[in-house]
């Protein structure tokens, strides 16, 4: 599904009326009117006691729409204007004026909200429509006020839009912020609702299409997307190993001896052909008697056990003979071995995918990945893609989809910035936000198993930015099925490697249960 910015949803807003004739009103109407249809699918109606608290924006006027149709169906509906009434837009205001002769119940809060407290608690549904997606300030004042007693109330929360509070293109909370059960947006998902900590204060989350054109919202020009699963290629009768690509795994030191297991083994098991681990030879007896399908090449050590640079000329071999290089995995931060990795990027003519060490070596070198002919894909975590840009964690929290349009841009990468929810962007800056995933992943291990996902999905076949982003789906897919069988503390990356073909099989043979467990849901 398309995911629209805020200044996406203006443009739709303006090319449904301009070339469409679908006015600001109709989109109104449809909003509210979903609104109220989502609260009536889970709750009777009539009777139902209905507290809208809705600001002076259309968020509010949309608001006002639900209010109106809830209380068609009978609910008991009391609205709660907040703000300045002399800044009501237009919409609002005729939209208060007709509850407002219905008789609805309406209270304008300018100062005390003890009334509203009260009303608060004794709702069965609080609907929250003070503020849009266009929040660009903290919030402060009354307002977070309103807010902490909407929160504070233990009623059922549905926020119209967006959760308020929530900036619509990072997730960021402006201050405060609702945390609501359930929300409704419409046209299409905000960026806001789907990264962290938007995420969290978004509940369930119901798209309305409210009668925009299909064409808007399948617009190419929308360069955000959910991270949905593409086909994979078949397996056919008449292949050997080579068809499903020879993958170079450059891993491991005397220290670090899982990660370089969990690469290359993970290849094998999400469907690659012929794995071959590149690593000390010290760990060599370990690692074969761990995963003996994997062909290891022996190399040089440093004093320290890791990688020696010694090994330059035997690693571009291999990588001659690769389809698919991945580079990183447990390498340790022996300044030899990451002078080696520095070296060795620009000059390796395949893919190449570069985690964890791999990462550090080329930190303040970033000309040597724009050097590069061919694909690279890299997959730091926040703290990594701090190291590698010298930009703090906190500001790329700030806007996390619009930095990584930019850096993947600026490097002509592949980027998988890893989190809640993992982001994959390409060199053409669009984005993928991934909806797999929980937090038991977060162990030791599960990016070195994502390293071989990625890998696996280029042996299918897969283009470059489809196996990426396959493949974070299908690591996040198996964090998910490793939770529901241990429980989400139970989450190892040794139990996501082992469950990588149950998954593929599932996405393979029962797509739909996928998209039952993890497409946002329309009204």
């Amino acid at each position: 599904m398309k995911v629209a910015r805020v200044e996406d949803i203006k443009r739709m807003d303006e090319l449904a009326s301009t070339k469409y004739g679908i006015s600001q009103e109709i989109l109104m109407e449809n909003a509210g009117a979903s609104v109220a249809r989502l609260i009536e699918s889970f709750a009777d109606a009539r009777g139902l006691r209905v507290v809208v608290v809705a600001g002076v924006g259309n968020n509010g006027g949309d608001g006002l729409v639900a209010a109106r149709h809830l209380a068609s169906q009978g609910a008991d509906v009391k609205v709660y204007i907040i703000g300045d009434l002399e800044k009501i837009t237009t919409l609002a205001r005729i939209n208060l004026d007709r509850i407002m002769r219905m008789g609805l119940p309406v209270e304008h809060v300018a100062e005390d909200i003890s009334g509203l407290s009260e009303e608060l608690h004794q709702a069965d549904v609080v609907i929250d429509a003070l503020f849009g997606i266009g929040l660009n300030r903290p919030v402060s004042g009354l307002y977070a006020r309103v807010i902490d007693a909407v929160n504070g109330s233990g009623s059922l929360v549905v926020s119209v839009d967006i959760p308020s509070g929530v900036n619509g293109d990072t997730g960021q909370v402006m201050g405060v912020a609702v945390k609501a059960d359930y929300t409704v947006t419409f046209g299409l998902p905000k960026p806001g609702l789907l990264i962290y900590p938007g995420a969290e204060h978004a509940g369930e989350i119901y798209v309305a299409r409210i009668s925009y054109p299909i064409e808007l919202l399948e617009d190419e020009t929308l360069v955000i997307e959910t991270n949905d699963p593409v086909q994979l290629p078949e397996r056919k009768p008449d292949t050997h190993k080579g068809d499903y690509g020879k993958a170079l795994f450059i891993a491991g030191s005397r220290r670090y001896m899982g990660a370089p297991l969990f690469s290359a083994y993970s290849f094998l098991l999400a469907g690659g052909g012929y794995s071959r681990l590149a690593t000390a030879s010290s760990i060599v007896p370990y690692l074969g008697s761990k995963a003996s399908e994997v062909v290891y090449e022996p190399l040089l050590e440093t004093p320290s056990g890791s990688i020696s640079y010694a090994n330059k000329d035997r690693l571009l071999e291999l990588a001659e003979w690769a389809d698919i290089v991945a580079m990183g995995p447990g390498l340790t931060t022996e300044e030899e071995t990451l002078r080696l990795v520095r070296d060795l990027v620009p000059l390796i003519k395949k893919p190449l995918i570069l985690d964890g060490d791999g990462l550090t070596a080329v930190a303040g070198a970033l000309e040597l990945i724009r050097k590069r002919e061919a694909p690279t894909i890299l997959t730091p975590h926040l703290g990594e893609v701090s190291r590698l840009t010298g930009i703090s964690v906190e500001r790329i929290r700030e806007d996390r989809i619009g930095f990584l349009r930019t850096l993947c841009r600026e490097l002509n990468s592949y980027i998988v910035l890893k989190g809640a929810h993992t982001l994959v962007g390409t060199p053409s800056g669009k984005i993928y936000v991934n909806l797999t995933g929980n937090p038991g992943m977060a162990k030791a291990g599960s990016g070195d198993v994502l390293v071989g996902v990625i890998a696996a999905m280029l042996g299918l076949g897969l283009d470059v930015g489809e196996a990426t982003r396959m493949a974070v789906l299908v690591h996040g897919y198996a964090g998910d099925y490793v939770a529901s069988l241990e429980g989400i503390d139970g989450v190892t990356a040794s139990r996501m490697m082992r469950v990588l073909p149950r998954v593929l099989r599932e996405l393979r043979e029962n797509p739909e249960d996928f998209y039952r467990s993890y497409s946002l849901q329309t009204l």
